[in-house]
């Protein structure tokens, strides 16, 4: 396994080492996950693409941001938002205004003054709390 630490707010995990001694490293990425700063990107290399990681790491509030592909295996960067289940839609506004629109698709708004959680709004208007997740994390995304 190597862990580097982080620099520039991004923290190394290579995973093949641990799965290659027949282990399981999901511990190890969740803490590695919570030393990610806000911001911060925690960029994991798996001999395969780690598809189950991605709902778990979207509930703790990081977006995926990148994937890529070489003869070693996958590199997925998983980028922290802070959108989790328990922020407020006032949160998530103040924080990344780009999720208005999401919100507006959605037919939610800032009512209330926006302190409802993303869990309550999304079951009080019927929509799908871990697709909600995925698109307000990916318009929270940085667009170059």
């Amino acid at each position: 396994m190597t862990v580097q630490p982080i620099d520039n707010e991004v923290l190394h995990l290579d995973v093949r080492p641990v799965l290659a001694a027949g282990e399981e490293p999901f511990g190890l990425i969740m803490q590695s996950a919570d030393r990610i700063p806000p911001g911060g990107t925690l960029e994991l290399t798996a001999p395969f693409e780690p598809v189950p990681l991605y709902a778990v790491m979207r509930r703790r509030g990081f977006a995926r941001s990148g994937l890529a592909r070489d003869d070693a295996g996958w590199v997925v960067s998983f980028r922290e938002t802070g959108i989790v289940p328990s922020t407020t839609v006032g949160q998530v506004v103040e924080r990344h205004p780009a999720t208005a629109a999401v919100f507006g698709a959605h037919g939610l708004d800032l009512c209330c003054g926006g302190g409802k959680t993303l869990e309550f709004a999304a079951r009080a208007h019927g929509v799908d709390l871990d697709q909600l997740l995925q698109e307000l994390q990916a318009a929270a995304e940085p667009h170059d």
